[in-house]
């Protein structure tokens, strides 16, 4: 046994106790979860987004601002009052939060909770949702998947304490129809998850597949000439799976696309393109494998894809002004796409009509227009949805010739209004609901003070006969907020200008059977001309 009081043998076992010492102390842990006290009768909404949505939490927190000011008026007497220095913390640990002061001296505490890999969703909602503590509401569903993921969080922490009264749920930009059920055997509403508490401030995939649709329908310049229409879909996305299912049934692919006219605040008679334009009709739509993919180069799989595409449309020469409905799940994909449609087939390619949905968002194509979306390399009429209006004046849009110092690009510096407007129309729900009427005491409370809400001129409201702004199952009504935007490209024959008008168009509500839209703002859009080519 002398071996082991040799100095060696020491001094080798002290490096190893050293050694492992340093990786106790060392060692990453997951972060404790740990949410900040409440104050006796203070209101907390606990945003729950990823740690990575910084500029989410900025405009929500603009939004809070617009939404104290709309509140207070014109009135010289302060109502709301605004407490936003702890909005952005030094300490990334910290928990960010935005507070109005509501009449009698209550508040109303937004508090973001971080998403991070360590601290999940369901970490959060056992920390947050106790017999003792509850929270006024929640506000989450930045994705389908993650509202469905809170929203099942929620049901089971209600019933595993058998709470008389649960914490609502606010989604703002979860919008599938339908998503697969926790035990996976069928799929299920989303709205029906967290069943009586879940509203939804955003609009649905089959809501915008039919103000798509019919804006599609009503433009004579849009309006397809023929059969067939193509469909694209990328097959390992749920929401592009779902709104390309929506545009089915809103183009009558599925026949006379009667749920229109049945479901609840939807508006006006169903509208049946393929029986308007005849043929076969009936065919599958294209399936992209996967979405992931460089910038601007078409992936393995997308390639093909635009193929197949130009072949079917081959057998319709006939056809002048095709129909391309791409449910991309975000911008890239269908950036990527368009571009190798366009250099496959230029002259071809241009007499497609693009309708998609709601995941290009507004600034892709106007802000960001050199970069993200030239019109030289897409030439189309394309035609997507906003859940609000991306161009207000009021919430601090300006359009490129009225901005007195334009980017060196030439694009407009100011950014598109849609999330900000979404955000402040979620804050001042809340904000009425709880400082008008009998104080809400629970989140039970405040759903049924939530179902009362009203849309009135373009903003919340409670009170009076104005169209109600849910519906029965927390879901947003048809007629109150929608705008799709139109971007039409210039140009002569073969040739493309670098140049291309927006146009911004809003469903009104209106007594007559039918969607009322408005032209609401016509930008002119310029690009940087293509240099010339290289002579040498």
């Amino acid at each position: 046994m002398r071996w082991l009081f040799r100095p060696s043998t020491l001094v080798l076992l002290s490096a190893v106790l050293a050694l492992g010492a340093a990786a106790l102390v060392l060692w990453p842990r997951a972060q404790e979860v740990r949410p900040v006290p409440l104050g006796e009768g203070d209101y907390e909404v606990v945003w729950l987004y990823q740690a990575t949505s910084a500029s989410a939490w900025e405009r929500f927190v603009t939004a809070v601002k617009s939404a104290a000011e709309r509140l207070n008026g014109e009135s010289s007497e302060r109502r709301f009052g605004l407490v936003d220095d702890g909005a952005f913390p030094r300490q990334t640990t910290a928990v960010p939060e935005v507070t109005l002061t509501l009449p009698g001296g209550r508040r109303l505490a937004f508090r973001w909770y971080k998403l991070t890999s360590d601290q999940k969703t369901d970490a959060w909602v056992k920390a947050l949702v106790t017999e003792r503590r509850q929270p006024l509401a929640f506000v989450g569903g930045s994705s389908s998947d993650l509202a469905r993921d809170l929203a099942d969080r929620l049901a089971d922490r209600a019933n595993e304490l058998g709470l008389a009264s649960a914490p609502q749920l606010l989604l703002t930009s979860a919008t599938a129809d339908l998503v697969r059920a926790p035990d996976g055997a069928a799929e299920v509403p989303l709205n029906a998850l967290y069943d009586g508490r879940t509203f939804r401030f955003c609009f649905t995939n089959r809501q915008m597949a039919a103000a798509v649709a019919e804006f599609v329908a009503a433009r004579p310049e849009l309006r397809p000439d023929a059969g067939p229409f193509y469909l694209v879909m990328w097959g390992d996305d749920p929401y592009s799976i779902d709104l390309t299912l929506r545009f089915r049934e809103a183009l009558g692919l599925w026949g006379a696309a009667a749920w229109l006219s049945a479901t609840p605040g939807t508006g006006g008679p169903p509208v049946n393109l393929a029986a308007a334009c005849g043929g076969d009709l009936s065919q599958p739509p294209e399936t992209v494998d996967y979405s992931v993919g460089a910038f601007d180069q078409p992936n393995r799989w997308e390639g093909p894809t635009i193929e197949r595409i130009l072949e079917t449309k081959s057998w319709s020469p006939a056809q002048r002004r095709p129909l391309l409905v791409l449910a991309a799940p975000s911008s890239s994909p269908a950036r990527r796409f368009l571009r190798g449609l366009a250099r496959a087939a230029p002259a071809e390619a241009r007499r497609f009509v693009v309708a998609t949905g709601d995941a290009l968002p507004f600034n892709t194509v106007y802000r960001d227009r050199n970069v993200s979306w030239p019109i030289q390399d897409m030439p189309f009429d394309l035609v997507f949805f906003c859940h609000r209006d991306p161009v207000d004046p009021g919430a601090g849009f300006a359009a490129q010739d009225e901005t007195h110092v334009a980017a060196a690009d030439g694009a407009a510096p100011s950014t598109g209004t849609e999330d900000l407007l979404l955000f402040r129309d979620l804050v001042e729900a809340l904000a009425l609901a709880v400082a008008t009427g009998a104080a809400p005491a629970d989140g039970d409370a405040l759903g049924r003070r939530l179902r009362e809400a009203r849309w009135d001129r373009g903003r919340v409201a409670f009170g009076g006969e104005h169209p109600a702004l849910f519906d029965e199952t927390g879901r947003r009504r048809s007629g109150t907020g929608e705008h799709v935007v139109w971007l039409r490209p210039s140009g002569n024959g073969d040739r493309v200008r670098p140049s291309a008008t927006v146009e911004v168009w809003a469903w009104l509500a209106g007594e007559r059977a039918g969607r009322l839209w408005e032209l609401r703002a016509t930008l002119d859009a310029r690009y940087e001309a293509a240099p010339p080519p290289d002579r040498r």
